[in-house]
């Protein structure tokens, strides 16, 4: 699959951190998850969705976002010293089957691997 970036997405993050949550929703997005976002305080996106732009749109208004699709979900801590390591965004997520084959395809896109 293509990588898909939006160069101004999430809009107060890096681009070390655009990069790997562009990846990570573009994942979860190929596989059909729907997504809603929790922002440590409230849910920014209620209602899970499928919009890669409004998912984004959603995402980086506070340090730390929850990426949560009915299987499970990623925690994100936006510059988080990621001195051009974009992975050191996905501070952890639930350990299953289907969030290790994610993470592992975003590791991969992103030349980790």
């Amino acid at each position: 699959m293509e990588i898909s970036i939006n160069p101004v997405l999430p809009q107060h993050c890096n681009m070390d951190d655009r990069v790997c949550v562009n990846i990570l929703i573009d994942e979860l997005l190929q596989r059909d998850k729907a997504i809603r976002v929790h922002d440590g305080e409230e849910w920014v996106l209620e209602k899970a969705i499928r919009n890669k732009t409004k998912i984004l749109e959603s995402l980086s208004h506070s340090g730390y976002d929850m990426v949560e699709f009915d299987q499970g979900a990623f925690d994100l801590i936006y510059n988080n010293g990621s001195d051009d390591d974009p992975i050191i965004l996905i501070s952890d997520y639930t350990d299953n089957a289907i969030s290790n084959e994610v993470y592992e395809a975003v590791k991969n896109k992103l030349g980790l691997t």
